[in-house]
């Protein structure tokens, strides 16, 4: 029956011992609650996989801690071996190990001990786990080092203080050295591995809730960039083509994720015609658009006393100069006839098309480039 079976599984504790017990019981109440607290913050930001992983150590962990309070040897060797394997992933992906895949070598390992623990004869292997463990972690904790950055190492600092305190207080470096892995305080037994286990989570939680505020607040900036530029674009792109006698001129503009440098612009001529630029800015974001509104700006003030492809270019490269920050400009510029006579200028840009064949014309150095370039006309 169940009862005989939980018996085997539970042997009763005599109460004085579950007294010396108790911050078994306190600690697996707090570590259940970092677990709660990990597992809903992995709820909140999906993309934090860290949070996840910590939720379920820190589960398993707590619930070891009830299965020692109550006394179940057996149960707690089979879950150890389960959650020393989550451990050392937990250590891997809290401190951004690369190239860690060999560290599931031992998971066949760890789920033998899982169901050896259940055999009496198997006991010998009960401890394999942990030290099994202690060597990935040891490697893991030296990887964190050595990569260099500040919370990496932090995180590192944490685990290699669990690391040494679990490895001093072994079982079997306990049978050598007499030392105990407690600490007697008003006749309630403080386990030292579980005190910096709870610490260790204490830590890693606090560093990575500020990783996570950091993070939401750059992309909340970013977010913000974005929609600024893509409201400065949408003002500088014309919505509707104007109607000019004697053309029918179609206009298709479809920006590709984020907001980019493309831009044109059909600016009808008082003498008949209409001047049509197209350019592209190198780079993306705001500083992107803003270049965009400052050429788009100042093309319209030059059309005010030339209508000439190449000196509006020559103008554009001129006001570009210093203003580029490394990046450049590229821009074609044509002045089509009311008689159908095409006039154009390139600084860089792709050519234009005519029934499907690339119209031949001398291609300029894009704007910004280099100063007094002057820009040739194709007609």
């Amino acid at each position: 029956s169940a009862a005989p079976m939980m018996q085997r599984l539970f042997p009763p504790v005599p109460l004085i011992e579950q007294v010396h017990h108790t911050p078994m019981l306190l600690f697996g109440v707090l570590e259940c609650s970092l677990a709660a607290a990990f597992l809903a913050l992995w709820r909140a930001a999906p993309d934090y996989r860290i949070f996840r992983i910590l939720g379920i150590f820190y589960a398993l962990v707590g619930i070891e801690q009830f299965l020692q309070y109550f006394g179940g040897v057996t149960p707690t060797y089979s879950l150890r071996a389960i959650t020393v394997a989550v451990l050392v992933e937990t250590a891997g992906e809290a401190m951004q190990v690369p190239r860690r895949g060999w560290t599931r070598l031992f998971w066949p390992l760890y789920l033998f001990v899982s169901i050896a623990a259940w055999f009496p004869s198997m006991a010998f292997a009960n401890e394999l786990p942990v030290l099994f463990s202690e060597v990935a972690l040891a490697i893991l904790i030296i990887q964190g080092f050595r990569r260099g950055s500040r919370r990496d190492r932090m995180i590192a600092t944490a685990f290699s203080a669990h690391c040494v305190v679990r490895l001093c207080l072994s079982t079997s470096l306990q049978r050598w050295t007499g030392i105990k892995n407690y600490v007697t305080i008003g006749g309630w037994q403080w386990q030292y591995t579980t005190i910096t286990l709870t610490s260790l989570g204490t830590v890693t939680l606090a560093i990575f809730v500020r990783d996570l505020i950091r993070d939401r607040a750059e992309k909340q900036r970013l977010a913000a960039e974005l929609a600024a530029s893509r409201a400065v674009q949408q003002v500088l792109i014309p919505e509707e083509t104007p109607a000019i006698p004697g053309f029918m001129i179609r206009s298709v503009y479809e920006p590709f994720g984020e907001v980019g440098g493309d831009f044109f612009q059909i600016l009808p001529l008082s003498a008949g015609g209409v001047l049509i630029a197209i350019g592209d800015v190198s780079g993306k974001g705001m500083p992107a658009a803003m270049m965009v509104s400052l050429l788009v700006g100042t093309l319209h003030a030059l059309v005010e006393t030339t209508t000439s492809p190449g000196q509006l270019l020559v103008g554009l490269n001129r006001l570009v100069q210093g203003r580029s920050h490394g990046g450049f400009t590229t821009c074609l510029i044509l002045r089509v006839e009311p008689d159908g006579v095409v006039i154009f200028a390139n600084a860089g840009h792709i050519s234009p098309y005519r029934k499907g064949i690339e119209l031949e014309c001398e291609n300029g150095l894009p704007l910004g480039l280099v100063a007094g370039t002057a820009y040739a006309e194709a007609s």
